[in-house]
């Protein structure tokens, strides 16, 4: 809606940036408080963050220009341009498990360990570094008569212009807000089982970081609606309806963690799973949403792409790891 944020003479400031930077530094400052909850050195956090951050965005780009390959070879220039789009996000996702599992080898560390100290901070990063992707207008949805579609009428977004659309960004930064909920929960869930506490109380509810990322949300979520009010009349039903149910919607799913982190054991790549299966799963769903013109690699003809297949895959993985108790491929 937004792609640039601020233009000081001939330098432009874009907004995908500056949301991809923030999301970095939440995920890394909350990835060092999850490391100490798991019992790991936070010396090591920003390290691998850092290595993980590069493999995220190098990985999305391999995999959208294998994909797309022609287009690039007719303008290899193109391959430099990545605030015009183009990311293919489970490329990021393999190529960063790859380099965190050399670092942690080379680190003698345990690998699904260290997969779930940064797990949570990558799901807590996606829900706000999606908020960039909307503002660039990349990933965008069908058309839609849905209350919440959007109009994109910025010139320079990469979105089609002009018609109400699905904010399929949008969609997915709120479901990583609320996967980040649930296994927030299930981590309070299990230090309240080291204490032996078995109650539920508002303390473990109501914490002040974590209440800070719904409200950042929240805040988000307003202001776009605030700006896009010349096409839209206040109230709508985002007031209405969706701010409130959004709170109520983030505690319910936090409590519902919490309850199941009191009932199911840890174990090593537990939340590594969680985030494989919750992200499969919606991934999956966002890709039927999604416009087909800015999809490529289609297995059936403008239903099911290479994305469901991948999506489905990660959401197997971490089904059956969650059912076996132990991460999938481990002995």
């Amino acid at each position: 809606m937004y792609p640039i944020l601020l233009e000081i003479g001939r330098i432009k400031i874009y907004t995908y940036g500056v949301f991809i930077a923030f999301a970095f530094i939440i995920a890394a400052e909350y990835a060092a408080r999850v490391s100490r909850e798991l019992k790991f050195d936070p010396y090591y956090i920003l390290d691998i963050i850092i290595w993980m951050l590069i493999g995220g965005i190098l990985g999305t780009r391999i995999a959208y220009i294998i994909m797309n390959i022609k287009d690039y070879i007719q303008e290899p220039v193109k391959i430099l341009k990545i605030w015009e789009g183009g990311l293919a996000w489970y490329g990021g996702i393999i190529l960063s498990i790859i380099l965190g599992y050399i670092w942690s080898k080379k680190n003698k560390m345990r690998f699904l360990k260290v997969a779930d100290v940064v797990s949570l901070a990558v799901i807590l990063g996606l829900s706000i570094g999606r908020w960039g992707c909307f503002s660039a207008g990349c990933c965008y949805g069908k058309p839609t008569e849905f209350a919440l579609g959007v109009i994109f009428k910025n010139p320079l977004s990469l979105s089609i212009t002009g018609i109400k659309i699905h904010p399929t960004q949008i969609y997915e930064a709120l479901g990583m807000f609320f996967s980040f909920s649930f296994i927030r929960g299930m981590m309070i869930g299990w230090l309240k089982r080291e204490r032996e506490e078995t109650k539920i109380t508002k303390k473990d509810l109501f914490e002040l970081k974590t209440e800070i990322m719904l409200i950042i949300q929240i805040l988000l979520l307003r202001l776009y609606y605030m700006w896009y009010g010349k096409e839209i009349p206040f109230p709508h039903p985002i007031d209405l309806v969706f701010l409130p149910g959004f709170t109520l919607l983030h505690f319910g799913v936090k409590f519902l963690g919490i309850a199941y982190g009191l009932r199911k054991n840890y174990f090593e790549g537990i939340i590594f799973a969680m985030f494989f299966m919750l992200y499969g799963a919606l991934r999956f769903f966002l890709e039927f949403l999604r416009d087909p013109s800015g999809l490529s690699g289609f297995i059936v003809d403008k239903t099911i792409t290479a994305n469901h297949l991948v999506s489905f895959v990660f959401f197997l993985i971490g089904a059956y790891s969650l059912v076996r108790g132990k991460f999938a491929f481990t002995k």
